[in-house]
């Protein structure tokens, strides 16, 4: 039986429910939400239980929400609480019998009708409370990009990283209190954003607005979501795995929707990012015992998109210890026999493992892997053609050879 609400809004609050919903929100004995909903209810003769403003860390919402389990609780949220709402992250602690969600028009489809953009044809993301450098891994010609802001701040923040990435001439939108009879609407291009002070004199949109972002075509540079980017989009110490290995491994990997990826000797970070880059809600956890790797690795994951890529500084094995279950191992550096038996346990079911190795010491643990485990051996040679005096021939890379390994869906965790 469903005893939590949890009701989207819009603009007008509370008031713009319709009758029945209305009257749910007056007989909880609990509500909780923004501080203006919080206000309206404290003001309304008709409502006797408790209002609250959202608690801070919002996580703080679940003993709350426990302690009251089986009692009338509604949430008052915005727009549609399961598109970056609420109930996305509520639905992981409580059964979907438990509560009933109902959600009203979001933000991101009103944005879409004023900008007539197809919202199926945009890319949605929020960094309410998060790094809003995610908005450069979908950086590219033609694309349209709807953001829910962070604060008022957000638009010019967005407009600036849009601009760094090389697409200056997109055009930049912010939909204040979208829904509302105080919307607003204020269009430029993403320079024209951006001044040495931050935010141009007259485009300070309010706190709740949404950023419309549309990239021209025939844009410069980009870096496409496909792996195996160019090795100058990063930076390294020579520690790098080359593009064209990079895309063969990613391959092998496998991206997908939620997986989660250890990348064991990380160096520059590049396969972490590149799995994260490739499918949605992904994590990546980067392991290498220097931690000047890991911040040359941060900040590549940043500039590509990814701010949400992890590292962490510690001797293998041991420092996987405490890793949630991956769905994909990489072992790029600090091969062992130890490392490879105390990985194949912790994979999920179904779960990939590929090792690259270019040193013959290192590819001789691979033979034995290989004989004793099964998996698929492959030896990766790449050459570039490089000036040769006034000519041109090809320089080999060095060979790298590469074991691949998929724990089968019936194994034993």
């Amino acid at each position: 039986m469903a005893w939590l609400s949890i009701i989207g809004v819009g603009e007008s609050g509370i008031k713009g429910l319709d009758p029945a919903l209305r009257q749910r929100v007056l007989d909880a004995g609990l509500m909780i939400g923004a501080d203006r909903m919080v206000e309206e209810l404290q003001h309304h003769a008709d409502f006797a239980g408790e209002a609250r403003a959202w608690p801070t860390p919002f996580l703080d919402i679940i003993p709350l929400l426990e302690a009251r389990r089986g009692k009338p609780t509604v949430i008052i949220a915005t727009g549609d609480p399961l598109w970056f709402g609420a109930a996305s992250t509520l639905v992981r602690y409580f059964d979907p019998g438990e509560m009933e969600v109902i959600p009203s028009p979001s933000g991101f489809q009103l944005a879409a009708a004023r900008m007539g953009w197809p919202l199926n044809t945009c890319i949605t993301l929020t960094v309410h409370g998060r790094p809003h450098e995610s908005v450069l891994a979908h950086l590219a010609p033609r694309a349209r990009l709807l953001v829910l802001a962070h604060d008022h701040t957000s638009t010019a923040t967005l407009a600036g990283l849009v601009t760094g990435a090389g697409f200056g001439d997109a055009v930049v939108t912010a939909l204040g209190h979208i829904g509302g009879e105080a919307e607003t609407r204020q269009d430029a291009r993403a320079s024209a954003w951006v001044n040495a002070g931050g935010v141009n004199a007259g485009m300070t949109p309010p706190d709740f607005h949404i950023t419309a972002i549309e990239c021209p075509d025939g844009a410069g540079d980009f870096w496409p979501r496909v792996a195996g980017l160019p090795d100058h989009a990063y930076q390294s110490d020579g520690k790098l795995t080359k593009a064209e290995v990079r895309a063969a491994t990613l391959a092998r990997l496998a991206p997908h929707p939620g997986g989660v990826l250890w990348d064991l000797g990380c160096g520059s970070g590049s396969i972490g990012i590149e799995w994260m880059r490739a499918a949605t809600a992904t994590r990546a956890i980067g392991i290498d015992q220097r931690e000047d790797r890991l911040d040359v690795a941060r900040a590549n994951a940043a500039r590509l998109g990814v701010p949400d890529w992890q590292g962490i500084s510690g001797m293998l094995p041991d420092a996987i210890a405490d890793l949630p279950r991956p769905d994909a191992v990489f072992i790029g550096g600090g091969l062992s026999l130890d490392l490879v038996a105390a990985v194949m346990p912790r994979l999920n079911q179904g779960g990939r493992l590929v090792v690259n190795t270019v040193t013959l010491e290192s590819e001789a643990l691979l033979l034995q892997l290989w004989g004793q485990h099964g998996g698929e051996l492959t030896r990766i040679a790449t050459s570039r053609a490089e000036a040769v005096g006034p000519y041109h021939g090809w320089r080999p890379l060095m060979p790298v050879t590469q074991w691949y390994w998929r724990k089968s869906p019936g194994e034993a965790q």
